[in-house]
């Protein structure tokens, strides 16, 4: 009994070795939660997803019942840059897209789209200033809501702050921010040098009146395959031993199911904007502007102070690009009355969409919204 359970399971392992090298597609479950589009502005676009008549959802074996009623202020995701919009609808057992229209939202998702070299000259103006103001008001007219909650992740939640803090007057009553290092001199070990080599950097600016802005944007144009390596290189151990539980786990067509969809995540990123790159080094990571509360965003002064939405921001635990202070600075910059921060499991992807981010991220984001959503 135990030979012929052996052999089929070493057969299972060579079909599914064999298989996820020429039919990779068989195994990757992402984006499978219905949506249409409902607004556009060039490559940047607006989702709107909606589940098909169910009772319940399946999350991570767990049965999520699907709300017959509906919150007034619909959500909407915004992604970090980078990353593709379906990290939010990963796979049909670990989407909080899914997730959240369950529990009674409207959900839209915010799709940067996928920029190429030709969009190297895409600053951080395009993104606060004409794209989340269009994204939220095409989610309030078809939502028809008077406001909106935003749920941001990374880059995505300082992109929210940003333009919370350039539009004071903005339809917004919620925010949501996950992992968005706004102390970038307090992100771990990479944050701990740019705030030491950060004086000098700035002396040199003032006595000399070096700027960053006259260099082509070009050469601080990340193309994806670039950016992928990077991510990958924060963790080169958790890389080399997620590789060899698969190795061990091959005969469990589930288990290289979500391995191939999870590694999908960072095997298939979209090129980072050279206008925002060099942006983001000179105004966040050298002179780590955000930290004071205050940015200049083209013709726009972001002021964080500004900002009186109700806030709920996370950390994760073993975050290693985006450290629990430098999330939680945020907490000392708006004018929120109502704000909360916590630091629950996970690290950068992890605490957003691992299998722990279901029972602490997600659901907290659920039931805080609930009480503020109507």
């Amino acid at each position: 009994m135990n030979y012929r359970h052996t052999l089929s399971s070493g057969w299972r392992a060579v079909s599914h070795a064999v298989e996820r090298r020429r039919h990779p597609h068989r195994f990757i479950l992402n984006d499978k939660t219905p949506w249409v589009e409902i607004y556009r502005n060039g490559i940047m676009a607006v989702r709107h997803y909606t589940l098909p008549p169910m009772d319940a959802i399946s999350v991570d074996g767990n049965d999520i019942p699907v709300s017959k009623t509906r919150h007034r202020v619909p959500i909407l995701l915004v992604p970090a840059l980078g990353i593709q919009t379906w990290t939010w609808d990963l796979m049909p057992s670990r989407s909080m897209v899914r997730y959240l229209i369950a529990r009674g939202y409207d959900v839209y998702v915010l799709d940067w789209g996928s920029p190429s070299l030709s969009d190297r000259e895409l600053g951080l103006s395009t993104y606060v200033n004409e794209w989340m103001p269009e994204a939220v008001e095409a989610v309030r007219q078809h939502g028809e809501s008077n406001e909106v909650s935003l749920v941001g992740y990374c880059m995505g939640g300082l992109l929210c702050l940003m333009y919370l803090g350039a539009f004071p007057d903005a339809p917004v009553r919620n925010l949501s921010t996950i992992a968005s290092p706004v102390n970038f001199h307090k992100s771990g070990p990479f944050g701990s040098i740019m705030g030491l080599v950060s004086y000098p950097a700035l002396k040199v600016h003032d006595w000399f009146q070096v700027r960053l802005e006259p260099v082509s944007a070009k050469l601080f144009h990340i193309p994806a395959n670039l950016l992928s390596f990077g991510f990958k290189m924060t963790n080169p151990p958790g890389v080399v031993a997620s590789y060899l539980d698969l190795v061990r786990n091959i005969s469990d067509r589930e288990y290289v199911t979500e391995y191939m969809t999870v590694g999908q995540w960072f095997n298939d990123m979209v090129d980072y904007p050279g206008a925002t790159v060099r942006e983001v080094i000179e105004k966040m990571v050298i002179r780590n502007s955000l930290a004071g509360g205050r940015i200049r965003i083209g013709d726009r002064y972001s002021d964080f102070s500004n900002i009186t939405a109700n806030l709920l921001a996370f950390a994760g635990t073993t975050d290693r690009i985006v450290s629990v202070q430098a999330a939680k600075d945020i907490m000392r910059l708006t004018s929120s009355k109502d704000r909360r921060f916590d630091v629950v499991p996970g690290g950068h992807a992890g605490v957003f969409a691992g299998s722990k981010a279901p029972t602490h991220a997600w659901r907290a984001i659920a039931d805080w919204l609930a009480v503020r959503s109507d």
